[in-house]
């Protein structure tokens, strides 16, 4: 949601300056020219004035305006996904996030001979590693896969996490 909300923020504040702006700029041109300078304004003043609170343009307006306001802030009030995975301690409330475990198990997979690059992806319960071998040789690869199992296996152990997710591994040979 994050994504979502910097440019949602970024663009009310961008309309917000235009608007302070150009009611300064309307003020300004009314005091000293006794005219309107952008927006004929008068126009919409005589309307308002017109116009009564109970009039179906209002209303349809004045919900539709409550209706995306909830929707922002339900979307605001929304839990994200959780970022870090709690270790299995009573005494501290320590954690882990997603990148630091993916980064932790990269590395001792990269340190299995005849793996060439890694891919880590965790998520809340699941922890997917996708190697490729240096070969072409599709036999590498069903051999290392063993070897690749076996340390991401331990790595991911050795971080005492409180809900120890499932590992997957992938092992596939280098391209042409």
């Amino acid at each position: 949601m994050r994504l979502i909300n910097r440019p949602l923020a970024a663009l009310l504040s961008l309309a917000l300056i235009a608007a302070g702006a150009l009611l300064i700029v309307e003020v300004t041109a009314n005091r000293l020219f006794n005219r309107a300078a952008l927006v004929n304004w008068q126009r919409l003043y005589d309307w308002a004035e017109r116009t009564c609170w109970t009039q179906g343009s209002i209303r349809v307006g004045s919900i539709a305006l409550a209706i995306v306001g909830l929707v922002l802030l339900l979307a605001e009030i929304r839990r994200d996904a959780q970022q870090r995975l709690p270790i299995n301690s009573e005494l501290t409330d320590a954690a882990f996030t997603r990148r630091g475990v993916a980064t932790t198990i990269r590395r001792a997979v990269c340190d299995v001979d005849g793996v060439n690059h890694t891919t880590v992806t965790v998520k809340r319960r699941k922890v997917a590693v996708s190697a490729t071998t240096a070969s072409r040789q599709p036999l590498s690869a069903t051999s290392v896969r063993e070897s690749v199992t076996a340390a991401a296996r331990q790595r991911l152990d050795s971080l005492e996490l409180s809900l120890a997710p499932r590992l997957f591994v992938r092992v596939t040979t280098r391209s042409h």
